[in-house]
């Protein structure tokens, strides 16, 4: 428990920690340490959730769902105020299975270290520790299988539906909300990344 006192100061000694601080990313900019972040140690945490890939239609042989992006979550230390670049990684769109973009935070401009989710890809393989897409197999014999995407975490990063209906669709399995990093259904495009970064001043 010893990174307890780094997010709580007031159990250490008193004189109150105060509310936590976060800034949330759906878009690339820039997050730029306080003074007083630096003067309590610096300490921050991420979440990174990379883009979401673009579902597949292959005629003849079944849907995919386009892989989920990358999540990754865990702390920095940065040790100056310069401005750390936010990337937002976007969905995939450009053709079938076009993979996610990834979503990185580069804490190393301020002395920390840069941390990269990476985008969706693989489709209904587990690609690049992406989360994999489900799959409706269809073939000659006209078999199918039930989707069987990922959840993904905390709601982020679930991979896309084969199928494409409602009902796939209030499962939470048939793409989601914008910049969560949804994978696809076999036709739609897949949801950009996501980042927030918590601190304490």
């Amino acid at each position: 428990m010893s990174n307890f006192t780094d997010f709580f100061p007031a159990a250490a000694g008193g004189g109150g920690g105060g509310i936590p601080k976060y800034q949330d990313f759906t878009s690339s900019g820039t997050f730029t340490p306080t003074q007083a972040l630096i003067d309590k140690g610096g300490r921050v945490s991420y979440f990174i959730v990379g883009g979401g890939e673009k579902g597949r239609f292959w005629s003849g042989y079944g849907a995919f769902g386009g892989a989920g992006g990358q999540v990754k979550m865990g702390y920095a230390t940065v040790t100056n105020t310069t401005g750390c670049a936010v990337t937002i990684g976007a969905g995939g769109s450009s053709s079938e299975g076009a993979d996610g973009g990834n979503s990185s935070v580069a804490f190393n401009s301020a002395g920390g270290t840069a941390v990269t989710a990476s985008g969706g890809s693989g489709e209904a393989g587990a690609g690049n520790g992406s989360y994999p897409g489900g799959y409706v197999y269809s073939g000659t014999s006209s078999r199918m299988k039930a989707s069987s995407a990922h959840s993904g975490v905390l709601g982020y990063g679930a991979g896309g539906s084969g199928y494409e209906n409602a009902t796939s669709i209030a499962a939470g399995v048939s793409g989601g909300p914008a910049n969560s990093g949804f994978g696809g259904t076999r036709y739609s495009d897949g949801a950009s990344g996501f980042v927030r970064i918590t601190w304490h001043e």
